[in-house]
């Protein structure tokens, strides 16, 4: 009794080949010795040729497809790249470590190679291929090499000052910088819950704010907030006037040219109008700027108003020199905060954890405003006066009166957490980590790349450029008609 031929299972594949061996003339025979197959099979691939040609057509195509993805995933150069654009279309200050960092966190959330390191030789060949120069990132300076600039820029600009006859309440420095300004200390309800249901984004709305103040301390500009929020349904049925704070929107909440522009010159051109009104002769003033702030011709700025000089800190010195960064901005951010809390204290009415995320959730844009000028008025004289030291006084000055009243903030915000429902665990670090959750966030880069990794998963085969940078809203906050 003979036994019966043992079933064999060809791959499309395989029967793709044993077609293309006929296309080749070669001998039936030599198509069955191959594949081990009845003579009978061979004729019933053949009968099917027009459907396995199809078959193995696309998923040849599905193949080249599936390592065009692979491609894609382990190749993050294009995305970083993207993330990159955003940051200089947001006037975002770049740094070689930056690059390396994000880098890194795009490749591990894409699930890129498991051996990619953002090391020197890929930086190097990044910055090649996208025509990245050396004056497009900024490199660290050294120490020794940033002291005796700043030392040299605090004499050139004290003696500009007395060339110049310009008076001190006439020297005015402007900033602008992002705040958080929902974000809440750790070990609260609120922070908990968002841990828990992973819904941190509701503690990272923020808005990019431009401060500017003069050398006495005597004037301070509106503080201008930039934020994504529609002017028009932002304030039903609340009196604008209750606060000076000037808000314009915009899609990615960041500075860009035209908004800073248009403050230049209906802003402070206009207060530097105002006092010429009030003093004869003419005065001259002088506004400086960050060294990053890559928004602007000087001498264009300088041509608007003859009587307003405009300079820049040198490139070696560090943004962090400049008054507004020398705890001007940090005391703001303190009182802003301490507002916040107030806010919910005046408005919760039960003593539930669930009453507290509430009032918190109601926190509103126009809230923002209000808290914004409340902060601002509040920063002390003391501050606004001291901090100017790190451009008008030749020697390092430490002021016990401003560290005083650092602490006297800490404690504050102690007292008022001990009596919110779901914050009574908050303690000391978590309120020092507070006052500071912008440098530990970089909420900025981080909502960049969060924007080109969405993108890339929604649509891995086309990342498009960068859109254009969208034209601000001239609008000031006002009442819904």
């Amino acid at each position: 009794m003979t036994s019966k031929r043992k079933s064999i299972q060809l791959t499309i594949a395989e029967k793709y080949d044993i077609l293309e061996m006929r296309k080749r003339c070669e001998s039936r025979k030599s198509a069955i010795e191959k594949y081990g197959i009845s003579q009978a099979t061979l004729y019933r691939i053949y009968a099917q040729s027009e459907w396995i040609k199809r078959q193995f057509e696309s998923r040849m195509e599905l193949s080249r497809y599936e390592k065009h993805i692979r491609r894609r995933v382990v190749d993050v150069d294009g995305i970083v790249h993207q993330w990159y654009l955003r940051c200089k279309e947001r006037n975002e200050q770049m740094t070689i470590a930056d690059i390396k960092r994000r880098a890194l966190e795009i490749n591990m959330k894409l699930m890129g190679s498991p051996s990619f390191r953002a090391g020197r030789t890929w930086l190097l060949g990044f910055k090649e291929r996208y025509s990245i120069t050396n004056a497009d990132v900024t490199e660290t300076v050294p120490a020794k090499t940033e002291t005796v600039a700043a030392r040299v820029f605090k004499a050139d600009f004290i003696r500009f000052l007395l060339e110049r006859q310009i008076t001190l309440r006439n020297v005015y420095n402007v900033v602008y910088t992002t705040i958080m300004w929902k974000i809440v200390p750790e070990r609260t309800c609120i922070m908990d819950h968002a841990k828990s249901t992973k819904n941190l984004e509701m503690c990272e709305h923020y808005v990019t704010a431009v401060f500017c103040a003069n050398a006495t301390g005597c004037r301070k500009l509106p503080v201008l907030l930039i934020g994504t929020e529609p002017v028009v349904h932002a304030l039903y049925n609340y009196d604008t006037e209750a606060f000076s704070t000037i808000y314009k929107s915009k899609e990615n909440a960041c500075m860009d040219s035209t908004i800073f522009k248009d403050w230049y010159e209906n802003l402070f051109l206009e207060s530097v109008k105002e006092r010429h009104r009030e003093n004869a002769p003419r005065e001259q003033y002088l506004l400086l700027l960050d060294n990053a702030m890559s928004l602007h011709n000087l001498n264009d700025l300088c041509d608007l108003d003859r009587s307003v000089t405009v300079m820049s800190l040198p490139v070696k010195v560090s943004p962090l020199r400049q008054p507004m960064n020398c705890g001007i901005i940090s005391c703001f951010k303190r009182k802003y905060r301490i507002e916040l809390l107030k806010t919910m204290m005046l408005r919760i009415v039960g003593d539930t954890e669930q009453d507290m995320m509430d009032v918190h959730k109601e926190i509103s844009m126009w809230d923002c405003c209000q808290l914004v000028h409340n902060a601002w008025s509040s920063v002390d004289d003391a501050i606004l006066r001291s901090s100017w030291d790190s451009v008008l006084v030749l020697r390092n000055v430490r002021n016990i009166g401003v560290t005083e009243i650092w602490e006297a903030d800490l404690e504050e915000v102690l007292k008022i957490t001990k009596e919110l429902p779901g914050c009574e665990k908050c303690v000391e670090i978590d309120v020092y980590n507070w006052f500071y959750i912008e440098k530990q966030y970089d909420i900025v880069k981080k909502k960049c790349a969060d924007e080109v990794i969405q993108k890339y998963k929604d649509n891995p085969v086309n990342i498009d450029n960068i859109d254009h940078e969208a034209g601000p809203s001239r609008a000031k906050l006002s009442k819904r008609s």
